[in-house]
Formats: C-alpha cells, sequence, structure tokens
C-alpha cells in the first residue's frame, strides 16, 4: 500500500508541474501578445502624418515669367504676398520693347519718371496671372497696394500685359480686355494729350467698361466696339465698375477720379490721379 501511495503521490507531482508549466507558457503569450498590442497602438498613435512638400515660387523666379503666366495657388507663399508685387526702374529689355511705340521722346515725360510693375491678378475663370504694367513713379506704391487688395479679393482682371503688345493700339489693347496705364498718345478723337502719356491713368478691364462718347445728335460712339453690350450701366455683369465695386473704392480711396462720374465722355474703365490729393 505505502509503494502504491508513493506512486500516486508522484503521479500527482507531475501533473500539478505540467499544469505549471502549460500556465507560465499561457501566461508568457498572453505577455507577448499584450506587449505586442500596446506597441502597435503607440505606434499609430505617435506616428506623424505626412503631408505633400509644397515648393514656393520665388518672388524674382515669377518675376521672369511672361505677363499672362498661369500660377497654381499652393506656388505662391502667402506669407510674403508683398513680395510678388514690384516697382522697379525700366531696364534696357523693358524700354527696348517700349521705345518707337508706347514711348517717343518728349518734353512731358522721361524714361527715368516711369516704373516697371509686375504684380498677380486673378483672371475671369478664377485662375492665378502674372501682370505687367507701365506706370508713372508718382503712382507705383499706390498701384501695387490697389493690386494686391485685387488680388487678394480675387477680383478678375481680363489680361494685363503692355499696350505694346498690341503695337500701342489703344483700339486694339481695349477689345482684347486689357488693363494698362502708360501710353503716349492724345485722347481718343483730339489733339489733346492724354492723362495716360504722363503714366497717371489706368484702364481697368475696358471690354466690360467702355469709353462711351456723344455726337451732336446725341448717338453714342462706344469704344472698343465689342465692348457695345456693355454701355448700358443699368445692367448687371461681371467685371463691372461701379460706386459699388471694390476696384471704384480702392482706386478713388488712393486719390484717382473715375470716368464713369464725367458728364461726358464716360469713360467708365478709366482712372486718373488727382495730384491734389
Amino acid at each position: 500500500m505505502a509503494g502504491q501511495k508513493a506512486i500516486y503521490l508522484m503521479l500527482a507531482a507531475l501533473l500539478l508541474k505540467g499544469c505549471g508549466i502549460a500556465d507560465e507558457e499561457r501566461a508568457d503569450e498572453s505577455s507577448v501578445s499584450v506587449i505586442t498590442q500596446h506597441t502597435t497602438v503607440t505606434t499609430a498613435a505617435t506616428m506623424p502624418e505626412t503631408e505633400p512638400l509644397t515648393e514656393y515660387l520665388y518672388p524674382d523666379a515669377i518675376a521672369e515669367m511672361p505677363a499672362e503666366s498661369l500660377l497654381q495657388p499652393e506656388q505662391i507663399d502667402p506669407a510674403v504676398t508683398t513680395d510678388y508685387f514690384s516697382a522697379m526702374p525700366l531696364s534696357d529689355e523693358i524700354f527696348a520693347r517700349m521705345n518707337g511705340v508706347s514711348f517717343h521722346e518728349n518734353p512731358n515725360i522721361t524714361r527715368d519718371s516711369l516704373r516697371y510693375l509686375r504684380v498677380l491678378h486673378y483672371d475671369p475663370a478664377g485662375e492665378i496671372r502674372t501682370g505687367e504694367m507701365i506706370c508713372n513713379q508718382l503712382i507705383a506704391s499706390d498701384l501695387l497696394a490697389i493690386f494686391q487688395k485685387l488680388y487678394e479679393a480675387q477680383y478678375p482682371i481680363g489680361r494685363m500685359v503692355l499696350v505694346d503688345d498690341y503695337a500701342a493700339d489703344d483700339g486694339a489693347s481695349m477689345a482684347a480686355n486689357n488693363t494698362s496705364c502708360f501710353n503716349y498718345r492724345v485722347i481718343a478723337g483730339s489733339t489733346t494729350l492724354s492723362v495716360h502719356a504722363k503714366g497717371l491713368a489706368v484702364d481697368i478691364n475696358p471690354q466690360f467698361n467702355p469709353y462711351v462718347t456723344f455726337n451732336a445728335e446725341g448717338t453714342a460712339n462706344i469704344e472698343p466696339e465689342n465692348g457695345r453690350a456693355y454701355a448700358n450701366r443699368e445692367n448687371f455683369f461681371p467685371m463691372k465698375i461701379d460706386h459699388d465695386d471694390l476696384c471704384y473704392q480702392l482706386f478713388t480711396e488712393h486719390g484717382f477720379t473715375w470716368g464713369g462720374d464725367w458728364n461726358s465722355p464716360k469713360d467708365y474703365q478709366h482712372f486718373e490721379w488727382n495730384a491734389d490729393t
């Protein structure tokens, strides 16, 4: 009996030891599982999200692009928007484009009195474009401030290139809805020098804001011809300048008068600087 009892005790001990080993193994597996799960969760929670890198175009690089170049919003650094709006003396390259075209030797304005502007603007399709303009140095800082505000408001401007691209033909520039400033010329239908000849007047979106004169019979003459549909200022249409328009508000705040306020002619595209303000 004693021998059998010893055998039973030995078998019981072995069974208990086996159960202990299994429990330890299960405990180890559970620990590994818990550690693994914890590590995975921690890694997912702390891993930084990756964002696509944005490469802004430097203002100098954009200034080298031809006017009317298309830009994407992510190419413009919003922290330095002002740097994309610049005024500089006329380089030899720019003056070569103008000399004998929009510029002629004269006693009223010199090359040194003019400035070449580079700006950004939105076109009617809502795309960002580069723009260029020649103006008198007296109004260069005002125009940069105005066009930056128009850009920030996404105000549409058809195009903004030098009138020299149209051989300084004001009619062709207007028909192309080109916004411009300097052009050494006389007022249409007269021998009087235009304020544009001194670089002190700006025409904005001229197709949609035409130049309207009246003959002796009261018949309206409208320039450009493709702006005839926009001569009736009672109608609503895009790019129309009136007293509620941001363009009107900005230019008048900077001391410009609006041709749309004249009795005759009605020059709805035209803002000229008043030196007395």
